[in-house]
């Protein structure tokens, strides 16, 4: 897992801006999300037989609910994490370069999109207590 450290986090922009725009990049949020939170996916690497990786930005809502009229959310983390299929999470997945890379390009399209002047993005790997504090179905605030 690496973390993502970035000016966008601790920004708020309303939900409707968000979803929309992450929706338009590719990001999908499914079933990921309750009245306090959300959290969108890119998919990096796909496949039905073995890994997954993907790009992960998580929101909380800061005034109103998710999916209702005038909420506002606050990007509060942003990882690019592993995965296997039927299994879960892969922490301790090697997360290589071209991913990487990959999300900057993303994250700045993000940026633009959601009109930040400039896009700061520091990428480092994740230490043991990152990966448990992200191991839980709902995220930590």
């Amino acid at each position: 897992m690496k973390i993502i450290e970035t000016n966008l986090v601790g920004q708020e922009f309303s939900f409707d801006l968000v979803d929309t725009v992450l929706h338009e990049i590719g990001f999908n949020r499914g079933g990921m999300f309750e009245y306090d939170w959300a959290a969108y996916d890119y998919p990096l690497l796909t496949s039905k037989l073995s890994d997954y990786v993907f790009l992960r930005i998580f929101t909380r809502a800061t005034s109103g609910q998710i999916e209702r009229s005038n909420c506002t959310v606050q990007v509060t983390d942003v990882t690019i994490t592993g995965a296997k299929y039927h299994e879960g999470l892969d922490f301790s997945r090697e997360i290589e370069k071209q991913y990487v890379d990959r999300s900057r390009e993303i994250l700045g399209e993000v940026a633009r999109r959601l009109k930040v002047d400039k896009i700061d993005i520091n990428v480092r790997d994740a230490s043991v207590v990152d990966c448990e504090v992200r191991s839980g179905v709902r995220p930590v605030f």
